[in-house]
């Protein structure tokens, strides 16, 4: 049967300490050990290596041909033993975030800068998709959290966070009334699930009897440029608008506030999403707060 040595890493780092200042006194002193402690750790070693590692002499102490093998053995050891601390003690924590295409595209942007200073060490991953898709994956556990802006309830999560989101309608800058914005093509994303798209819709058949011509594009930033050039109208978030010269706005009454709605599994605990979910709110706390910042109505 194969002899089983048992060595403590404590020994080995107080022997790797003697043997670099030469001196059981010195180690004790840079260890914070009494000297007879640093002594019988290293009598303990030896026995249970049954050799002689270190051998007094005028100076201090020196290695013996065994104490030399052991040292080299002993860097080793240590150095793996300190690299797997730090694994475990450093490794990176992640958040999956899932998104709708209008948040991803003016909320989140400048909410993640703010946790990733606050939290540098956690990797961060931001799933753009329809709420369908986003429910699915966060009850498969893909994704940590999903932030929508439908008020559908989300079985396969719990709701941590809700917030008002009030709606405008845009046109060129031009226009100076509805009777010249129905004129205009209808641009707006291709999710016939969206709720901006809806409700846009929605308003323009309780006014209208014929179908609108519609433009879809991808991103918010493409239907705020398209309308300021003067290419249709669409409806977007007051906050996405603030600062906006150049496009027109339109307050209608039959259109309600939408919400902003974060979800979390409902076996969730983690606390990565708890920080985001409190950026978030403050981030549309102040947008709401700066509303004399937007463009006149």
């Amino acid at each position: 049967m194969m002899e089983v040595i048992f060595v403590e890493s404590l020994a080995l780092r107080i022997f790797r300490e003697v043997a670099y200042v030469k001196s059981i006194t010195k180690a004790a002193e840079n260890m914070g050990y009494v000297q007879s402690n640093i002594t019988a750790h290293i009598k303990k070693l030896e026995a249970e290596l049954n050799t002689t590692l270190l051998v007094r002499n005028n100076k201090g102490v020196a290695l013996t041909h065994d104490g030399e093998k052991l040292l080299l053995q002993a860097e080793k050891i240590i150095s793996l033993l300190d690299e797997t601390s730090r694994s475990f003690k450093y490794r990176v924590k992640s958040l999956k975030i899932g998104a709708t295409q209008t948040i991803a595209g003016y909320l989140l942007p400048q909410c993640l800068m703010k946790y990733k200073s606050k939290f540098p060490n956690v990797s961060i991953s931001v799933h753009t998709l329809n709420q369908n898709i986003l429910s699915s994956q966060l009850g498969e556990g893909q994704l940590d959290c999903i932030i929508t802006n439908s008020s559908q309830d989300i079985i396969q999560g719990k709701q941590v966070f809700q917030y008002p989101e009030e709606l405008l309608l845009i046109a060129p800058a031009s226009c100076q009334n509805l009777d010249e914005v129905i004129r205009y093509p209808i641009i707006t994303n291709d999710i016939e699930s969206c709720p901006y798209r809806k409700v846009l819709l929605d308003w323009w058949y309780l006014h209208q009897s014929i179908l609108p011509e519609i433009i879809e594009l991808d991103t918010v930033e493409s239907i705020l440029n398209l309308v300021s050039n003067g290419g249709g109208i669409s409806l977007l978030p007051k906050n996405v608008l603030c600062g906006r010269q150049d496009i027109r706005t339109f307050v209608i009454e039959e259109i309600q506030p939408t919400s902003i709605h974060m979800w979390v599994a409902k076996d969730n605990h983690s606390s990565e999403y708890t920080a985001l979910k409190n950026i978030l709110e403050e981030q549309l706390k102040y947008s709401w707060q700066s509303r004399n910042k937007s463009p006149n109505t």
